[in-house]
């Protein structure tokens, strides 16, 4: 038997990123930016060389983010459209579900494009942003304290 002792989770975040656009085009356009993105990350950096990856910006990453004009983005946040993730439009809304906590290339190509952003876990939070209820909501084990926080005593 193996035993990992290092630093780091293998929880997933389980993220939901909500991006909301003024236009349908807008939104639109924002998911082709991600589609190419997907595809450049794929091409640049596949699952079998992740040990051995270069840290610099080649060359072909460089031209494509400037003819995006994604002037802000850096190799890593290429990098994260490699990761597994899921990008969905309705309408003027992208959702971005993803596993990972490097948002970054998400956000930078978001806020880009002018969205109004909203992050949340999906741990706590149903698909449209409604609270989960946790199981002590469902079943208090201890009566709830109904005082108005008077307890009498002077201040």
């Amino acid at each position: 038997m193996r035993i990992w002792n290092g630093y780091g989770s293998e929880h997933s975040m389980n993220l939901i990123l909500i991006g909301q656009f003024q236009t349908v085009a807008e939104a639109r356009a924002v998911t082709e930016r991600m589609k190419a993105l997907e595809a450049l990350a794929e091409a640049e950096w596949s699952d079998d060389d992740w040990r051995s990856r270069d840290e610099r910006m080649p060359p072909e990453i460089s031209k494509a983010l400037y003819d995006m004009q994604l002037y802000d983005m850096g190799r890593s946040d290429v990098d994260a459209y490699a990761l597994d993730h899921r990008v969905t439009r309705d309408g003027e809304k992208i959702r971005i579900w993803t596993d990972d906590t490097e948002i970054q290339g998400f956000l930078k190509v978001l806020l880009h494009h002018g969205a109004k952003v909203e992050i949340f876990s999906r741990h706590n939070w149903d698909e449209d942003a409604t609270p989960i209820a946790s199981e002590d909501d469902a079943n208090p084990a201890a009566p709830s304290d109904t005082s108005d926080g008077d307890d009498g005593g002077s201040d």
